[in-house]
């Protein structure tokens, strides 16, 4: 009876539409009385994606009078991805009925650890999208604590699965809501790192990289921006009319004021990045202050309160306040010498570096190597002399 139900629906779908969409239900009848369980999984998830043929569609009708016949015999996680797109269309007109409806396929995937991580994955995200007639989301509190949850669930996964990007993704979009640019730019890069590239357009990625770049440079304690300029994702600017975004990036890493100064008509005109301004002179002092401990040797980090006033372009009085601070943020950690203005660096934070900086790290080591092979050099001597008296 439920195969002459399903087989009567498609047909009718199928005599109703026309071109390409009419050979889709076609397809879909072919699979379903052949019963190709796989390829009509497969067929289904593609198609409740496509705009095409979801246009004329009634997605509930679509679910009660296909999908629900043979849902049990789908892979759990694939019929959640099957579902959350049909969700997403019934919320279209109510949002509360697409989340009974995704309650009620969690009661079906219950058993599948992945599937039921993927489905709040895909609540949280209907969640995000439901704002009031004031443009806001009302219930972050709520999505806050799904997103705890979830995260351990997401935790508890061996190795990265398919639930890994969609749930990244989705923490950085509410952490994007709450204005969090430090942990939106932690989990966006999260998310990059574990979706594929060609699952992303080129409009996506680029706007993936400025959103990115404005979360490093907007960031509270966000010193390290080598991961970022090293992601290919920052190649989605070149050319564009944000190209200036990777300069400014650049000036940053470097710790170089004067660049970051010269770019001003550009970064000035975005309004988070005008009101910011004193926040981001300082950050940048606070990374130049790294490179200056960076572009050293290890035995040789003693910066004189005169470099570093005219480095971080500040006035000599307040060399030791901005110290301090790189140092309370354990930028770098050392010892100020009030007496004779040096501050002796022994660490520096690490980071991902850049080409230039890579080139100059190798030089220092170069050089450390040749101070070994010197001092084996003396070593052997002196033993030798020693065994001689002996």
């Amino acid at each position: 009876m439920a195969v002459e139900k399903v087989e009567a629906y498609l047909t009718r779908k199928q005599n109703s539409a026309k071109g390409p969409v009419a050979d889709d239900w076609k397809n879909l009848n072919d699979h379903y009385s052949k019963k190709l369980w796989h390829q009509l999984t497969v067929l289904t998830r593609a198609l409740v994606k496509k705009p095409a043929f979801v246009a004329g569609v009634d997605m509930t009708e679509f679910y009660d009078n296909f999908v629900s016949e043979w849902e049990l015999r789908a892979n759990p996680l694939q019929l959640v991805e099957i579902c959350i797109p049909i969700s997403e269309n019934i919320a279209i007109k109510d949002r509360p009925k697409s989340l009974e409806f995704l309650a009620k396929i969690g009661k079906v995937v219950s058993k599948d650890k992945v599937a039921i991580a993927r489905l709040h994955t895909g609540e949280i995200a209907s969640r995000l999208v439901s704002k009031d007639a004031n443009g806001q989301i009302p219930d972050l509190k709520e999505i806050r604590a799904q997103i705890d949850f979830t995260q351990k669930e997401v935790d508890a996964l061996v190795g990265v699965t398919e639930v890994h990007a969609p749930f990244y993704r989705v923490s950085a979009l509410y952490l994007r809501e709450i204005g969090d640019f430090a942990g939106y730019y932690r989990e966006a890069l999260r998310y990059l790192g574990v979706e594929d590239a060609k699952n992303l357009s080129a409009e996506e990625k680029q706007v993936h990289a400025v959103l990115l770049g404005f979360a490093a440079l907007l960031g509270e304690n966000v010193h390290n921006f080598g991961e970022l300029l090293a992601h290919p994702i920052i190649k989605a600017l070149e050319g564009s009319r944000e190209q200036w975004l990777v300069d400014v990036l650049l000036a940053f890493n470097a710790g170089d004021l004067p660049r970051f100064f010269s770019l001003e008509n550009n970064w000035g005109s975005w309004d988070d990045m005008k009101r910011k301004k004193d926040f981001l002179t300082a950050k940048i002092r606070l990374m130049a202050i790294m490179e200056l401990a960076l572009a050293r040797p290890t035995k040789a980090r003693s910066i004189s309160f005169k470099e570093i006033a005219s480095k971080c372009q500040i006035p000599f009085d307040e060399v030791e306040f901005l110290v301090m601070k790189a140092l309370s943020k354990d930028l770098i950690r050392g010892d100020i010498n009030q007496v004779e203005q040096v501050v002796y660096v022994s660490w520096v934070q690490p980071r991902v570096l850049d080409s230039s900086q890579i080139l100059a790290m190798a030089s220092r080591i170069s050089e450390w190597r040749k101070d070994v092979n010197l001092m084996e050099g003396i070593v052997s001597k002196e033993a030798r002399e020693i065994l001689t008296q002996n």
